[in-house]
């Protein structure tokens, strides 16, 4: 039979009643314009509101506020901004989002700003004029990007000599000035949604504290935004399962990475915003990014966003490099000075998109409705976060062994005798560095993304390898299917039978992302025996990067809804 392609996903769908009347879609950027108030109307049609970035945090005060009772700096810009609201609000057009980042060439994150106590009151302080402008300004809330500054995230970065602190000291640091940004935020803007881009709270520890810090802040309050984490995994036109997966790709994880408290507000008012990108064939730069028509582009865009909307609970959202809220034309252009944007190709429409997104897309009848459901019951707490990963098919937790050598630098510690004996995790085996023993690991990812990288907390990973073990349960023997994709080399088998094998690499490495679009590379027929049968996967990383992914399913492409993956 045919397999379930995104453009095989089926009929127009009913938005499911995940989402009630469905979510808000917000567009990524603006900056005020003239074109805002007199088309307010006109942008309701396919868009709810927009992100307004204003660039780095810092001097927000200065700028936006004003300083020893002067103007503030950007005054223009802050008429235009409150008269465009004015317009978009009256159109219904309301989700608007003040947005700053962290820069990558910032003072901040290093060890004397995390560790400095007056440099926290001076985030806070910049934070709370954020807040205020946005609530002036009668925007919805306020945005966050973290992502620019991530190369410090990391504890092994040369900038941290641990002089006189420990990583211990930069996480609880990065944990506190969260906490005071999101708090400053909040004192000044009470109900503000805050959204956090690129929407992954797992990732380098720096980070991953700091926005953990944001949502305890918010959670301490009972704040009524919520946080939203607007995730760009869906930039890409995935498959439908994982497209599907990624609106609660955090979701099972949080209570591990948080205290009960934080985990009960976190289901009680935050939720995942996935992001597309209507415009990646022509903006990626990715050379493997397989062309299409635009006609082909824009139906695949259609079933993703049916996809997203069905399950989304109150944000999507689109980014483009390019105006993607306007077609241009030469009035516009000579009367609001909107140019017309380089689309590269004369087939593509920004009339189709819009044409998109006001039809409100909607999933009624598909072959997803099974996993839809399990969303259903795990968001009422009827099933727990590895239940819902069984119903995508990827195991929730893995057994993990390593760091271990790598077959093809150190053979003599990649411990494959491990795999040959039941797991205990009071066995020690020589790894790549000294002894290593098996533990527990909760991935809790239901697009079946692995971390290995993240796993090992982006500490000196290169030339290395892990095992990871699950034990499969099925009630019959089937035919099934094993989606994998990989980063750098991986060798999967079934009980003692090697399914596949791609254990070598080019001396570069290999990247992830198949073709720049697709998680899953190879699609690989088996057999599934009845019973319990054990999962074997030995992941192996030359430098960098170090993730795998990988779904057992159905000849549709679709997770089998009674086989569990279990660590017993």
């Amino acid at each position: 039979m045919k397999s379930l392609s995104l453009l095989g996903v089926g009929m127009l769908l009913a938005t499911s009643s995940l989402a009630g009347s469905g979510p808000a879609t917000i567009c990524y950027s603006a900056q005020p314009n003239a074109y805002f108030n007199d088309h307010a109307a006109e942008i309701k049609k396919f868009y709810d509101g927009f992100f307004f970035t204003v660039g780095s945090w810092e001097n927000c005060t200065q700028r936006f506020i004003g300083m020893g009772g002067t103007e503030p700096k950007d005054k223009a810009w802050l008429d235009s901004a409150g008269a465009n609201s004015a317009a978009l609000r009256r159109a219904g057009v309301a989700e608007n989002f003040l947005t700053v980042y962290f820069s990558d060439s910032g003072e901040w994150p290093s060890a004397a700003m995390l560790l400095s106590e007056s440099y926290t009151r001076k985030m806070a302080a910049e934070f709370s004029a954020l807040g205020s402008v946005a609530r002036q300004l009668g925007f919805r809330g306020v945005c966050v990007d973290v992502e620019y500054a991530y190369v410090r995230y990391s504890i092994d970065h040369p900038i941290y000599t641990y002089t006189n602190y420990t990583v211990g000291d930069l996480l609880a640091a990065a944990h506190r000035q969260g906490y005071a940004c999101a708090a400053a935020i909040l004192d000044a803007f009470p109900e503000a949604p805050i959204i956090l881009l690129p929407g992954s709270l797992r990732g380098r520890p720096i980070g991953e504290a700091f926005q953990l810090g944001m949502l305890k802040a918010m959670a301490d309050r009972d704040a009524t935004g919520g946080l939203h984490l607007g995730v760009e995994y869906t930039y890409c036109l995935h498959d439908p399962v994982t497209a599907l997966a990624t609106t609660r790709f955090e979701d099972p994880g949080i209570p591990n990475l948080t205290d009960a408290k934080s985990t009960a507000y976190w289901r009680r008012r935050c939720t995942v915003a996935p992001g597309v990108w209507p415009t990646h064939m022509i903006e990626t730069g990715g050379k493997d990014y397989p062309l299409q028509p635009w006609k082909q582009e824009i139906a695949e865009l259609r079933q993703q966003m049916e996809i997203l909307r069905a399950a989304a609970k109150r944000y999507v959202w689109s980014f483009s490099g390019l105006p993607s809220w306007y077609v241009p034309t030469a009035e516009l252009e000579q009367k609001y000075g909107l140019t017309k944007p380089d689309l590269k190709r004369p087939d593509i429409d920004l009339r189709d998109w819009h044409q998109l997104l006001a039809d409100q897309p909607e999933l009624k009848s598909s072959p997803l409705q099974p996993v839809l459901d399990k969303i259903r019951r795990f968001d009422r707490g009827r099933i727990s976060g590895e239940e819902l990963c069984d119903a995508f098919g990827t195991p929730g937790r893995w057994w993990v062994l390593g760091l271990v050598g790598n077959p093809h630098r150190q053979p003599q510690f990649a411990a494959w005798e491990a795999l040959q004996k039941p797991v205990n995790p009071r066995t020690s085996y020589n790894g790549r560095d000294g002894a290593v023993r098996w533990f527990a690991h909760d991935n809790l990812d239901p697009r079946g993304v692995t971390s290995c990288i993240g796993i090992f907390d982006y500490r000196n990973t290169d030339n290395a390898a892990a095992h990871f073990v699950s034990l499969v349960q099925s009630p019959t023997t089937r035919p099934a299917f094993l989606h994998l994709g990989w980063d750098d080399g991986i060798l999967i088998q079934l009980g003692d039978q090697v399914i596949f094998d791609a254990s070598d690499y080019p001396p570069r490495g290999k990247g992830m992302l198949y073709r720049d679009k697709h998680q899953f590379e190879k699609r690989i027929p088996f057999t599934l025996p009845k019973g319990r049968s054990q999962l074997s996967v030995t992941s192996l990383n030359s430098h960098g990067g170090w993730v795998f992914a990988l779904r057992i399913t159905d000849d549709k492409d679709i997770p089998f809804q009674d086989v569990r993956f279990r660590l017993e």
